[in-house]
């Protein structure tokens, strides 16, 4: 599920930044729709995987479906999706799934905010077969930030939201940073050095580049790549004792079909991090992919015409 007071919340002051920021745009480049209500209907398959000691942990991730819906120059912008059914037969287990996200597009600042907790993952390796984990569970909480350093004429919302329409080519660096929480419970026939849980806190700094590609009056391309690196702030949580460097790297990338009042999107995200603890290396991706549809109007109920 993804929806909570917390997001509406977040939702709203993000809100405010946004609009604030509109009037900066390069109208050559950008311009918002007409239609004053954005509604949109998605499916979506989000999924928190990680890997240790040459062994991959994978939860059986559900299919969501969700709604959404934005009314310019107000404070509502809101999605709700819910978890259909396990991807993967029972065979693979069942999975625990507490996923929130914000994804936020201001004209110069890009907020992503994340609260995801799975519980119950299964690897499936050579040697023998299907094993299942209920009780091994991993959580992160994360924010990260980007500044568009050109954002009056590339546009986060045309790319990744559908509000906004991108007229022509643009591109633009990306100065950005994250701050992130991980716990990771192991189940109790686990064999990790330390056989323990883990709790790990990083803050780092991350470069990248973002372009949106207009083919024509109706396809775009855009993508966005962030790498940096993040610093352990309190390292004793890890078990090292030492404060180590952690390579990240971002990805955001979007295929958008787009008419006067409606658009198809195709939007991936990955966001890979990594721990050490206990002398192992823990390789995390969080991987989201969604296929939406957004319909813009300036009235959701139609009025009658009067008879004469």
């Amino acid at each position: 599920m993804k929806f909570s007071c917390f997001a509406l919340f977040i939702l709203i002051v993000c809100n405010y930044e946004s609009r604030a920021q509109t009037a900066a745009r390069d109208t050559s480049y950008i311009k918002s729709y007409s239609q004053k209500i954005l509604l949109t209907g998605y499916v979506a398959d989000n999924t928190l995987p990680f890997a240790v000691g040459g062994k991959t942990f994978s939860p059986n991730n559900q299919l969501n479906v969700g709604v959404g819906i934005a009314i310019k120059n107000t404070v509502i912008n809101a999605l709700y999706d819910v978890g259909l059914v396990p991807l993967k037969g029972a065979e693979y287990g069942k999975t625990n799934i507490t996923d929130l996200q914000v994804h936020n597009y201001g004209t110069h600042l890009m907020l992503d905010l994340f609260l995801q907790k799975y519980k119950g993952f299964y690897d499936n390796d050579i040697s023998h077969g299907i094993f299942v984990y209920p009780n091994l569970s991993f959580t992160q909480i994360g924010a990260e930030g980007s500044y568009i350093f050109n954002g009056n004429k590339f546009s986060g919302r045309a790319a990744y939201e559908q509000s906004e329409i991108q007229f022509q080519s643009a591109g633009s660096f990306i100065l950005g940073g994250g701050a992130y929480l991980y716990r990771l419970g192991l189940d109790s026939s686990m064999s990790i050095p330390g056989n323990q849980s883990i709790r790990n806190f990083q803050v780092g700094v991350n470069v990248g580049y973002g372009y949106s590609w207009v083919i024509n009056d109706r396809w775009l391309l855009s993508g966005m790549l962030k790498l940096g690196a993040n610093a352990e702030d309190e390292p004793e949580l890890s078990g090292g004792g030492k404060t180590k460097i952690y390579p990240t790297a971002f990805l955001r990338g979007s295929s958008v079909y787009q008419k006067p009042d409606w658009s198809v999107c195709f939007l991936m995200l990955i966001n890979n991090k990594t721990i050490y603890a206990y002398d192992q290396r823990y390789s995390l991706a969080s991987v989201d992919l969604q296929l939406s549809y957004t319909r813009h109007l300036n009235s959701i109920f139609k009025k009658k015409k009067s008879r004469q």
